[in-house]
């Protein structure tokens, strides 16, 4: 994992536990996603997953999912889906790392497809990051 990724997966573990949420990494099988038990207020990270550039961003939405007041026991999936649930946690999850992110990188040197890349963020994100990406530097 490269230094600015693992910083990232860093600061969202660090964000999780300042909001009294547990974060575990272990090694699970390279197709189990990460998950997160409501409940216990628990991440689970697959440090055996096979793009670790996707990992900040997973804990980012599964640490949303605690934060929206989602229910049970949810696995993590980069597919797209309608589910309302999903897409909120999703919006949360960008509001919650493009800060981090971008917190270094002057407006006029920010950009969104090296954001994209960078962090694996699924392409039907893109509009919900750009907004995102806007509100940060408009509140900065």
């Amino acid at each position: 994992m490269n230094d600015h990724i693992e910083d990232l997966l860093n600061q969202v573990i660090d964000y999780a536990w300042d909001h009294n949420i547990g974060c575990s990494t272990i090694p699970l099988h390279e197709d189990q996603g990460p998950l997160v038990d409501t409940e216990a207020r628990l991440i689970i990270l697959n440090n055996k997953w096979p793009n670790e550039n996707e990992l900040p961003f997973q804990a980012a939405h599964e640490c949303a999912h605690i934060l929206n007041g989602d229910n049970g026991k949810l696995r993590y999936t980069n597919q797209y889906t309608k589910s309302r649930t999903e897409n909120d946690a999703n919006q949360r999850a960008l509001s919650i790392i493009v800060p981090m992110y971008f917190a270094n990188i002057p407006e006029e040197s920010a950009n969104l497809d090296q954001f994209m890349n960078d962090l694996a963020i699924p392409h039907w994100l893109e509009d919900s990051a750009v907004k995102c990406i806007e509100h940060f530097y408009e509140s900065d």
